[in-house]
């Protein structure tokens, strides 16, 4: 009886959900458009300043450090480098550009930052400074002036 009575429940189910399904025929389908694109008038372009660094007291840091870029980033600038004295020189540093593998020594003095590079000292306003040439050694640099004064700069070991 149990049996039965389970059968005829499975029956009536499956033919009870039973759902009429309609077909679509594609050739009626409602045929829908694009949307036609949005013109939008009257924008003006934005026009972007070109940034100046004005931290005269050290060097833009937005200048690479390889030699071949400092010497065409002028500024625009006429006057001659400051020529420093070997004395006045304090060593702060040497870094390795990862490009071209070189060592490149940064300085200060009281005339604000240098950096030699290429065996060419630059100025923080990235101009040449003429009569001192040098050279990055291995745990520190020497510079020679155009007279023959050869000066060099180590690491402190503290």
């Amino acid at each position: 009886m149990k049996k039965c009575f389970v059968v005829m429940l499975l029956f009536i189910i499956l033919f009870s959900c039973k759902k009429k399904v309609e077909k679509i025929d594609i050739k009626k389908r409602p045929v829908v458009s694009p949307p036609s694109p949005v013109i939008i008038t009257g924008m003006v372009p934005v026009k972007r300043e070109k940034y100046v660094y004005e931290g005269l007291a050290f060097r833009d840091p937005f200048i690479p450090l390889s030699g071949e870029k400092v010497a065409k980033a002028k500024l625009g600038l006429t006057e001659n480098a400051i020529v420093p004295s070997l004395g006045s020189l304090e060593l702060k540093g040497i870094v390795i550009d990862n490009k071209t593998k070189e060592k490149v020594a940064l300085f200060s003095s009281p005339y604000g930052g240098y950096i030699l590079v290429n065996n060419k000292l630059y100025d923080k306003q990235n101009r040449l400074v003429t009569g001192i040439t040098g050279k990055v050694v291995s745990q520190g640099v020497i510079l020679i002036t155009d007279d023959g004064t050869l000066k060099e700069f180590y690491f402190s070991k503290e």
